[in-house]
């Protein structure tokens, strides 16, 4: 007998969509049938022909936890993501202790144990202070890449200058590791910044004026080069630039192996809307105009982006208060994993994307090159029967109400979603529905990359 049967769904993979049913066993998908299938089951659940996706794999999320839980943590963090239809979170490694080497990692993994609604993984990072142990900790560990900065991020966790970031590549080049990188070029930026505050400017668009579209071409194209010359692997994080995003796919149609990833913020705001929103939407990259926002979207559908992350950042409202007057004084980022799939959703609703575009770059792709795809990603026999099923007829006003970030504010409150995720189910077990965590908070597992 099954444990669950899910049936009369429209499966949806990145190749097409199919009436039919899927049967779950020990958290497992155990059978794919048609959509009428009768196997006796625990539970019966009708997905009354809605479309039933694979769970969708954030690989960008900064839960700030373990160290600076008064912006997110865990619970918060991954009860968001059940609600949002993300079935497994990629942590990134500016945490307190940052994961620079084999001990962070295993501290990480050991304060993430048990505190989890869904399933996660955890990226290593990269900075000057140990390039030697950047071997080590690829081989020793699950982490899933090792992440880099261009530019200043936040002191504790320091960019790479050219040299420092040639020599990373080269060893994760020679041991088969994969890179992230955060491409802007830090003098740039620098130069602007003080240029605006020499003239006393502390407006909103300070921000993204300060961040010149000359300065992330730039970087993104030497982020390129630096990949060609030395073999090594990479996702190019959060591209907001159409220019950026064919040169990523240029230089993968002759051989590098280089990924892009975009952001929902990047495909939902543009750069004046800083004016409304100051703080609340200070991030980086930056967004640009409106015509670069469709084009966006169009390079998605095309294939140009590989992965969407949503680079879920929060901070205390306090913190972000500071730059209501001062645009200096915000520190950059935005809660997001909510958000990530209605979103997307909403676009499939507009006709900018497919829904099977959408499993793609949520879930199929993530799972290769994030080294997840032994469980993860796909709605097959054999693997984690991680499913979301959605209605795409639903229409939902976000509010403060829904908020589940430990962060009780977003840049999109007020914003009508159309699509919608109505259940989220990690390893068979119903975590989330109809925008309620319904989960287990131990329920979630570390899932480490294949070796």
């Amino acid at each position: 007998m099954l444990d669950t049967l899910i049936r009369n769904a429209m499966i949806v993979t990145h190749t097409g969509r199919f009436p039919g049913s899927v049967g779950i066993s020990g958290g497992k998908i155990a059978v794919i049938a048609g959509p009428d299938a009768d196997f006796e089951a625990a539970e019966v659940i009708d997905a009354g022909q809605k479309p039933l996706i694979p769970g969708a794999i954030d690989a960008h999320v900064h839960f700030q936890d373990p160290g600076l839980t008064h912006r997110e943590d865990l619970p918060c963090g991954t009860m968001a993501a059940a609600v949002g239809g993300v079935t497994t979170a990629i942590s990134h490694p500016m945490n307190v202790p940052p994961i620079v080497d084999v001990d962070s990692y295993r501290f990480t993994m050991q304060a993430y144990e048990g505190r989890s609604y869904i399933d996660y993984g955890i990226h290593g990072g990269g900075t000057a202070q140990n390039i030697d142990k950047i071997e080590s900790l690829w081989k020793e560990t699950g982490a899933t890449s090792i992440k880099m900065f261009m530019c200043f991020s936040v002191a504790d966790f320091p960019f790479v200058r050219d040299d420092s970031m040639f020599q990373i590549l080269t060893h994760l080049a020679h041991i088969g590791g994969l890179a992230l990188i955060h491409a802007e070029n830090n003098e740039l930026i620098t130069l602007e910044e003080k240029r605006l505050q020499a003239e006393g400017r502390t407006d909103p668009m300070c921000h993204i004026e300060s961040h010149p579209a000359v300065g992330e071409l730039e970087a993104v194209r030497r982020a390129i080069y630096y990949l060609e010359a030395t073999g090594a692997s990479a996702v190019i994080l959060h591209t907001c630039m159409q220019e950026a995003l064919q040169e990523i796919h240029a230089a993968q149609q002759r051989g590098v192996k280089v990924y892009a990833e975009t952001c929902p913020h990047l495909l939902t705001f543009v750069d004046t809307d800083m004016k409304k929103h100051g703080p609340y939407l200070k991030f980086t990259p930056v967004m640009r105009g409106e015509e670069n926002r469709q084009m966006l979207w169009k390079l998605l559908e095309k294939g140009y982006v590989n992965t969407i992350g949503s680079d879920h950042s929060p901070y205390a409202i306090e913190e972000k208060q500071a730059g209501e007057q001062d645009i200096w004084k915000a520190p950059n980022g935005i809660p997001g994993i909510q958000t990530l799939l209605p979103v997307l959703l909403k676009g499939v609703n507009e006709g900018k994307l497919s829904l099977e575009r959408l499993v793609e770059v949520t879930s199929f792709n993530p799972s290769r090159i994030y080294g997840l795809d032994y469980c993860k990603g796909r709605i097959e026999v054999g693997y984690d029967a991680d499913l979301v099923l959605l209605d795409m007829n639903a229409k939902k006003t976000y509010t403060k109400a829904d908020i589940l970030s430990k962060a009780k504010w977003s840049p999109y409150e007020g914003m009508e979603f159309h699509g919608m995720p109505v259940l989220t189910m990690v390893r068979g077990a119903v975590v989330a529905r109809d925008g309620k965590g319904t989960g287990v908070q131990s329920h979630g597992r570390y899932v480490p990359r294949k070796k």
